[in-house]
């Protein structure tokens, strides 16, 4: 279910990523105050120990640590796979969203809504030390590392995001996507988002591809829940915090 995850954060990471790497958001030092707020919205989501326990026991992934010291390109690994079919609330998904292991994941105090109408709001914090390194445990190109370490060092501290629009997956491909708002602090960027919409769709596509034993037949928000049908890494292997 980590994995799972992952996917929606990813894809929310890549948007992040896609924003710095266009500069579209023109940043020079001393513009702090483009962002405005640095407290994620509050979703009003809550979730116990007991949700996190309960989403972890049907995901079927075994997890353990890598050694400390490990280079970031190799911090991150997944064997195996199964099938998983289940539905996870919503508070199973916070849970699992906010127990994060591994060293260079670059959210915190994330929260995930899911609306009556099937829309999704995910709002967070963006740890912009932690980018580099995660995309490179990603596996990212040379050009997009180099194009977020030109960038990040402009971002004044670690800056809240927030995001709402509709996401569903079928046979590992994006459909029915939509972002209706995404907001950096206080700095609304959901034109740019939407005009590069496309574009940050593949790219999350592709990263999907890396993690071995993840497959979605089908990834739905619907009814305050999430419908997963697809395959899961047997074990994963992380460097710790």
């Amino acid at each position: 279910m980590k994995f799972l995850l992952g996917l929606g954060i990813a894809i929310v990471a890549i948007v992040i990523v896609a924003v710095l790497v266009l500069g579209y958001l023109g940043f020079v030092p001393g513009v702090s105050n483009l962002f405005g707020s640095n407290k994620p919205k509050d979703l009003g989501v809550t979730y116990t120990q007991a949700d996190y326990n309960s989403a972890h026991a049907r995901n079927g992934t075994t997890h353990s640590v890598l050694p400390a010291g490990t280079a970031p390109a190799n911090s991150i690994k997944f064997s195996g796979s199964h099938l998983v079919n289940t539905t996870y609330t919503q508070a199973e998904i916070n849970a699992e969203i906010n127990d994060r292991d591994w060293e260079y994941y670059p959210l915190k105090d994330c929260q995930l809504r899911i609306n009556a109408d099937n829309t999704v709001e995910f709002s967070g914090i963006v740890i912009t030390s932690r980018l580099k390194d995660y995309a490179a445990g990603l596996k990212e190109s040379d050009d997009t590392m180099n194009s977020i370490t030109n960038y990040i060092k402009y971002i004044p501290g670690n800056p809240a995001f927030y995001a709402k629009g509709t996401l569903e997956v079928a046979n590992n491909q994006i459909i029915n996507t939509n972002i209706t708002q995404f907001k950096i602090g206080n700095l609304n960027l959901t034109g740019q988002i939407d005009d590069k919409l496309p574009d940050i769709i593949n790219g999350a596509e592709t990263q999907m591809q890396y993690y071995p034993g993840f497959t979605i037949k089908t990834l739905k928000f619907t009814n305050g829940k999430v419908q997963f049908v697809g395959t899961l890494p047997d074990s994963a292997r992380v460097v710790g915090k």
